[in-house]
């Protein structure tokens, strides 16, 4: 098995790659989404945010390291408000996904046909994230 020098292991590395192409998508598929919702054009958006369309375009295309910064200026110039949130990891498996399950102390299986078709391995949808702690 070949190794990397952050987590001596080729699969850790793996599904840190995809994990950070993930959020790249959904942050983008996010931003492209509140553009639509609000009407703003990416000329529009070039220009309330001092950048060009260029940029936008980019930013929107995932072709950008997206900052913390950028996402919430992109967010201010449209009149919203980012968050961020964390959720419990699933993974696929034969015949459905997995994903943990505190109360059980193991995972919880959902059938292939939950989300997913014959020979499929389109996302599912996991439960609710639990209300955070209060301060």
């Amino acid at each position: 098995m070949m190794t990397d020098g952050y987590s001596g292991n080729r699969d850790e590395t793996y599904d840190r790659l995809v994990r950070q192409e993930e959020l790249i998508l959904d942050v983008t598929e996010r931003l492209t989404e509140a553009l639509r919702e609000t009407g703003v054009t990416k000329a529009e958006l070039a220009r309330r945010l001092g950048r060009t369309p260029g940029f936008v375009s980019q930013v929107l295309g995932g072709g950008r390291n997206l900052t913390l910064r950028t996402i919430s200026d992109i967010a201010v110039a449209l009149d919203l408000r980012p968050a961020f949130q964390l959720s419990p990891d699933w993974k696929i498996v034969a015949g459905g996904c997995q994903w943990p399950d505190e109360s059980r102390r193991g995972w919880t299986q959902i059938p292939r046909s939950f989300g997913a078709t014959s020979g499929s391995t389109a996302r599912v949808q996991a439960p609710p994230v639990r209300e955070p702690l209060a301060a």
